[in-house]
């Protein structure tokens, strides 16, 4: 697939901004430890909040598009909260079968 979500893109604008993950794994590590499954977006809009709080907003554009990304990251690196986000099965898909 073609586009500007796809997993080349992710790993390059992950690259760019790692502190969005970081704050992505800080906060789906709090809410796992209270519930067994949450939403990634909800996470999105904490690190929204966080950033616009910090004035740091200006820093990196967080795009709804890379949020199926950063939660697919994040259970592959957390298998043990692989039950907290729900993941769509697509027939084309940018998570490279995921």
């Amino acid at each position: 697939m073609n586009g500007k979500w796809t997993q080349e893109n992710f790993n390059l604008h992950d690259e760019k901004n790692p502190e969005i993950y970081d704050l992505f794994v800080k906060f789906a590590l709090q809410v796992a430890s209270r519930r067994s499954y949450y939403s990634a977006k909800n996470i999105f809009h904490r690190i929204r909040w966080e950033t616009m709080l910090e004035e740091k907003q200006s820093q990196f554009k967080i795009d709804d598009g890379w949020i199926s990304h950063y939660a697919r990251k994040f259970v592959s690196e957390y298998p043990e909260h692989i039950a907290l986000f729900k993941f769509r099965e697509r027939a084309n898909s940018y998570h490279n079968g995921e």
